[in-house]
């Protein structure tokens, strides 16, 4: 008896739902065996997989595979179509079938033979295949599109919100809500980076510790987060195909401190300093004097030394270890003085942003404070019109949620003030520092100060013989030197911009 296999798939429910299930596609080519006197002798179901691509498709793979090594006769499939939708993956199937010997039949499309008429129909059904692919990917853009012009999300839900079934399963209506469980979260990462007292990493593991765990049980990786407080979703848009739209999400956090988020995370990137295990301080800053390549860092751990080095590439055999070239940059940080009335313009300065913020702050704070009771008393109304019965409780669920959270966004934007009123102090305070004993300052500040002093002052130290050969100046701190508000030592090496 002749030997056949059978190969169903479907790639949707709906497909399922439309009479293409795996289970009929089976029984009608088990019909199609026994009134043609075959044998099958595997059958490969495929649920949940596009004919579009062969990509990722195991089961046609591996019936192929069983064709091949058997020598099996026929191929069963309930349509074309099952098996792909473009003719070249069509007609690659069809080919490496035929090395075997083995035959494709599509029962419900017996014109299809090894005629000339039936290679011609095969040639036309794998086009129009294509085609009705092509059409239902126009349908479902234009459906997807529909959908975010009136605000819902057409994907999953981000972190914090869950995907709800509001319709029925034969005219669905799916639309986005705020995850009781996890939403929590993002708004406490987004309240606390916006504070710019925590990293990534900070928050990575505060979180963990706070019961945010990944789909594995693990903490959220630090991309994550960093998509997360990057997503305009939290704040009621989203992003689709380029194109900004407002949605009908729920907020999670406001856009004042998104915003602040945003500003935070771009003066990170651009001053990048990141929880490592070894820290260098002069990435990005230091280069090679001689062939100009920037200057990378590695650890000899048979050494247990730290160096700074050239570009491989370009053969850069300078060498310089850690310590010996970040205490000539901070020699080149001892040289810098600034003038007697520079100094009195910063602490005039530093004296009028202490009066201006701690005005701005209270009257900020008074403002929000006005609109919090503002908002208790609307949220009060509404309670007594509940107890009345003056107010559907839908109604109420919804204009109960939309004050609180509003409420929340004032308290987040009050907390966030708070704050601010600690870390100004200390901006002010590192200022009148750098202006009393600059290199002192430098010497005993945390690694990511350092970071932000050298940006100040340097754009690029150029190093060759483990020596600093060149420095090139930042452009406002040059600006300074040309202005002669600050000065720059001759104590030990001559600078080409060093303005003397």
């Amino acid at each position: 008896m002749k030997k056949a296999v059978i190969y169903s798939r479907v790639s949707t429910d709906e497909q399922a739902n439309e009479g293409k299930s795996i289970e009929v596609q089976i029984d009608l080519c088990r019909r199609w065996a026994k009134e043609n006197q075959h044998s099958v002798v595997g059958i490969y179901p495929e649920p949940g997989k596009s004919a579009t691509t062969l990509k990722g498709r195991v089961a046609l793979q591996e019936a192929i595979a069983q064709c091949q090594l058997e020598k099996v006769d026929v191929f069963l499939v309930m349509d074309t179509d099952r098996l792909a939708r473009n003719p070249s993956d069509h007609f690659l199937i069809k080919s490496s079938l035929e090395k075997s010997k083995t035959r494709i039949v599509a029962v419900n499309q017996p014109m299809i033979d090894d005629s000339v008429e039936g290679n011609f129909l095969e040639t036309i059904m794998a086009g129009v295949n294509a085609f009705q692919s092509q059409i239902t990917g126009r349908k479902v853009k234009k459906s997807l599109a529909k959908k975010c012009e009136i605000g819902d999300w057409p994907g999953w839900a981000p972190l914090g919100y869950i995907n709800v079934n509001t319709g029925t399963e034969d005219k669905p209506n799916r639309i986005v809500e705020i995850d009781p469980e996890r939403s929590k979260y993002i708004t406490l990462l987004f309240k606390l980076f916006s504070t710019d007292k925590y990293s990534v990493d900070e928050l990575r593991d505060l979180l963990y510790e706070k019961g945010l765990r990944s789909k594995y049980g693990k903490r959220v990786a630090r991309s994550s987060l960093y998509g997360y407080l990057k997503n305009p979703f939290y704040i009621g848009l989203f992003r689709f195909n380029d194109t900004i739209f407002e949605g009908n999400q729920p907020l999670l956090t406001t856009k004042a401190i998104f915003d602040l988020c945003q500003k935070i995370i771009e003066r990170n990137n651009h001053n990048a300093c990141r929880r490592r295990k070894y820290k260098w301080l002069l990435t990005g800053i230091a280069y090679c004097h001689d062939c100009g390549s920037r200057f990378y860092c590695s650890h000899n751990h048979r050494k247990k030394m730290a160096y700074y080095h050239g570009a491989y590439p370009l053969g850069c055999k300078e060498y310089v270890p850690l310590a010996v070239l970040e205490d000539q940059v901070a020699d080149e940080i001892k040289r810098i003085k600034f003038s007697d009335e520079f100094k009195q313009k910063i602490q005039e300065k530093a004296k009028e942003l202490i009066r201006q913020t701690r005005d701005n702050r209270n009257d900020e704070l008074q403002n929000l404070r006005n609109r919090v009771k503002g908002l208790e008393a609307k949220r009060n109304v509404l309670e007594d019109s509940l107890l009345d019965q003056t107010i559907d409780k839908e109604t109420f669920k919804r204009k109960h949620e939309e004050i609180n959270y509003e409420i929340q966004g004032l308290d987040n934007d009050m907390a966030n003030i708070e704050n601010n009123r600690g870390f100004d102090l200390d901006m002010v305070t590192q200022v009148l520092n750098l202006d009393d004993n600059l290199y002192e300052t430098y010497q005993h500040a945390v690694f990511e100060a350092k970071r932000q002093y050298l940006s100040i002052f340097f754009d690029r130290i150029e190093v060759y013989d483990k020596k600093i050969q060149n420095v090139v100046y930042a452009p406002l701190f040059q600006k300074l030197l040309d202005a002669e508000k600050v000065t720059v030592s001759t104590n030990w090496l001559p600078r080409e911009d060093s303005n003397l």
